[in-house]
């Protein structure tokens, strides 16, 4: 699903005026199959100055695929399932990432339960995602096992310029903790974060470009970037001067229907293997029964 290039949206009406013409046009400029707007927070909808299903209308009248967010927090995990729910099958959302962080810590149940919940309401073919910590070996208590069971991948928040790493010790700690838990390279969709914010400095366009780069190399189908609203002229050029390798709407179709004709093929082995079972039975039951008429003979 988040193949290619994405980028975040946080607050829509601080993204060119919450024009949707003009917001498409710079996403399909630096090449980006889509973005990723903020539905609701926590169990409350969040106020994008017009309804969430309008927005993903508008993106996607240009062609672009838009998935929803939210930063949950367990407190009413039933409620916030809801809000997940209603986004996803009124607002029409391409794919939904549970933006899950600190409050999870040491709450498997909790996340389990609410995983369950979203799971059961949308089907197993729906991309659901969730969103956290890059580098696992510091948060030892985030219930990360509890998420992948249920979610088709991950999109690891790798904001080296918070960190003040280099990008590339970013990229392979992440790598390689998410590695150690068991999350292959392509369930991963890294996260950079090309914002400036008090202390924490933009990151220069070479390294978005290693971004870009490493992430492909390491295995991972798309990259996004957080956020629109905070990205200025020199992050938006270094997003279109940095394609992502290999990727094409048709790939991506290409992709998911071979995923789709995998699973019914799995489908249909449990089916035969079942059916050869009940057969193999029935073959045990008739001889049986052959025999008992013979001696009664």
């Amino acid at each position: 699903m988040f193949g290619g290039k994405w980028v975040w949206i946080w607050n829509w009406r601080r993204c060119d005026g919450g024009e949707a013409t003009r917001v498409a046009q710079r996403l399909k400029a630096a090449g980006c199959r889509g973005a990723v707007v903020k539905a609701h927070d926590g169990p409350y909808w969040f106020d994008q100055g017009q309804p969430w299903r309008e927005i993903c209308r508008a993106l996607k009248s240009f062609g672009l695929k838009v998935a929803s967010w939210a930063y949950l927090y367990g407190r009413d995990w039933q409620g916030e399932a809801q809000r997940a729910i209603e986004t996803i099958h009124y607002g029409e959302a391409d794919a939904y990432v549970m933006d899950v962080e600190s409050e999870f810590k040491g709450r498997a149940d909790v996340a389990e339960a609410l995983c369950q919940r979203l799971r059961q309401a949308v089907g197993q073919d729906f991309p659901l995602f969730y969103s956290t910590f890059a580098i696992a070996r510091y948060h030892r208590e985030f219930p990360y096992a509890a998420f992948e069971r249920h979610c088709s991948g991950t999109l690891p928040q790798v904001y080296w310029n918070a960190f003040r790493w280099p990008v590339e010790q970013a990229l392979d700690w992440m790598y390689e903790d998410y590695a150690s838990l068991g999350i292959a390279a392509d369930r991963i969709f890294p996260v950079a974060g090309a914002y400036a914010e008090g202390f924490v400095a933009y990151p220069s366009a070479e390294e978005l470009q290693r971004f870009v780069q490493i992430a492909g190399e390491r295995g991972s189908k798309g990259v996004s970037f957080w956020s629109y609203e905070h990205m200025d002229d020199v992050r938006w050029q270094a997003l279109e001067a940095n394609p992502w390798p290999g990727w094409t709407d048709e790939t991506e179709e290409l992709r998911q229907e071979i995923a789709r004709l995998r699973r019914q093929n799995e489908e249909l082995s449990r089916q035969n293997a079942e059916f050869a079972g009940r057969i193999g039975r029935g073959l045990e039951l008739a001889r049986d029964l052959l025999k008992a008429l013979q001696g009664e003979a």
